[in-house]
């Protein structure tokens, strides 16, 4: 009873003017363009109390003309009793008394959409300023919180764009985030979908934040995508794509991971969706197949660090068939392409050690340690070209240093410290096709 009685004394004159019975004489009797004088004058003096009277006549009964004043504009007067509403509102200690001030402020708001046409004002805005009022105010609002989301929701579905990129995309994260908070996740994700692609990178970054929130885990996450890919451009559909790719990684759906890479390499076979496609092939051991793409990804590749990450794992995949020769030609040029890289010079070691495996039936000869000498090479080459693989390397040496040839086999094959001694077909006719040499240590 108290809010109503406060609402009607301040607000008795923003009722339309066509219910009252005749119009009532002017403040203080002057005339009206006194009257709009002395209201500007005491609103630019923030002299709001004094200012109400005049400004509650002229939005009643002088909405949109004033005799004698040909350049009137009647919505600035909304604007200037608006002003008055919020400030005194600000003034209130009494909820109450606040609470009435707002709402006397929002009727401003509804009469100025009432009265003015599109033609007359930027009714947009205006509701746009409506709803930033309500936001700033929302304590002083019934369910304002829920009343602001509301309003800005309208906005939205008024003009998409308009919304979109004012504030530099504030007030649409706004809305997103607050559907989210109040649990409406289905309007959030629908407005999001929408707002995407007229929405700047920010806010693009704001929905993925947000829909990686929503989704607790990546089986929700990818019963909402999958529902998702119906109308989408192909340029959505490849990010789509390759997010679910991921997920069904994570969940370990091997079956969905296959059809994903091959629906996106058959999309956009470019260097991204090849590697991701060979590493699947190479992940199920499809070595040959994974050579396959690996070589198409490399005619692909855009630079160096791309083609020597690739030259790499085309080594990887034929040193899985045991292929050395192919494996080793594909480290040399990982090595020529990213010389500070020491994964390659590794695997050129790992390849010299797999060949005298391969190349002896259980017992070495001392000819066949020879060959732990040039694998001692390349892991110290690996080493000073990359220290983030000193550690592993040290390790490595130490477990090769034993099987070198030692004192006794060194003075029966008349080996000098720091003697160069050929890797070759003079040791063994299954190393004739290494053709490297070492060093006596």
């Amino acid at each position: 009873m108290k809010k109503f009685f406060l609402i009607f004394i301040v607000g008795f004159f923003c009722f339309d003017s066509a219910i009252a019975q005749e119009e009532p004489p002017t403040p203080l009797n002057l005339p009206p363009l006194a009257v709009q004088s002395l209201f500007t004058e005491n609103v630019r003096n923030e002299l709001y109390e004094e200012a109400l009277p005049f400004g509650r006549w002229l939005t009643s009964y002088r909405p949109k003309e004033l005799e004698g004043h040909p350049s009137f504009r009647g919505d600035r007067n909304f604007r200037r009793m608006i002003d008055i509403y919020e400030a005194m509102a600000g003034r209130q200690s009494d909820p109450s008394l606040r609470e009435a001030y707002v709402d006397s402020a929002l009727i401003m708001f509804d009469r100025t959409l009432a009265i003015f046409s599109a033609d007359e004002i930027d009714q947009y805005q205006w509701k746009f300023s409506r709803a930033r009022f309500m936001q700033s105010n929302m304590r002083s609002i019934n369910d304002g919180r829920i009343q602001t989301m509301n309003e800005y929701r309208n906005l939205f579905e008024l003009d998409p764009k308009r919304f979109i990129e004012t504030g530099d995309g504030y007030f649409i994260n706004y809305l997103v985030t607050e559907k989210v908070n109040n649990n409406f996740r289905d309007e959030a994700i629908a407005i999001m979908n929408q707002a995407e692609p007229m929405a700047p990178e920010n806010v693009r970054s704001h929905f993925n934040e947000t829909r990686n929130s929503l989704f607790r885990s990546p089986e929700d996450r990818i019963a909402f995508m999958e529902t998702q890919l119906e109308g989408m451009s192909e340029t959505e559909l490849l990010e789509a794509y390759a997010e679910l790719f991921e997920l069904y990684t994570r969940v370990g759906d091997r079956d969905k991971m296959q059809e994903t890479a091959k629906i996106l390499y058959d999309k956009s076979p470019n260097f991204e969706n090849t590697v991701r496609l060979a590493e699947y092939a190479e992940n199920r051991s499809q070595y040959r197949e994974a050579i396959r793409l690996y070589e198409e990804a490399l005619e692909r590749a855009e630079n160096d660090e791309q083609r020597a990450r690739m030259n790499m794992k085309l080594s990887d995949n034929h040193f899985n068939m045991r292929d050395l020769q192919r494996a080793r030609t594909h480290a040399r040029r990982a090595i020529q392409q990213n010389a500070n890289w020491g994964a390659p010079h590794i695997r050129m070691a790992e390849i010299y050690a797999q060949a005298v495996s391969d190349c002896t039936s259980g017992s070495l000869d001392r000819t066949d340690k020879v060959v732990y000498w040039l694998v001692i090479d390349h892991l110290e080459r690996a080493r000073r070209a990359d220290s983030s693989v000193a550690s592993r390397v040290d390790r490595e040496i130490a477990s090769y240093v034993g099987v070198t040839p030692n004192a006794e086999e060194k003075f029966y094959m008349n080996w000098e410290n720091g003697d160069r001694i050929q890797v070759g077909s003079n040791l063994n006719s299954c190393y004739e096709w290494i053709s490297e040499s070492t060093t006596v240590r």
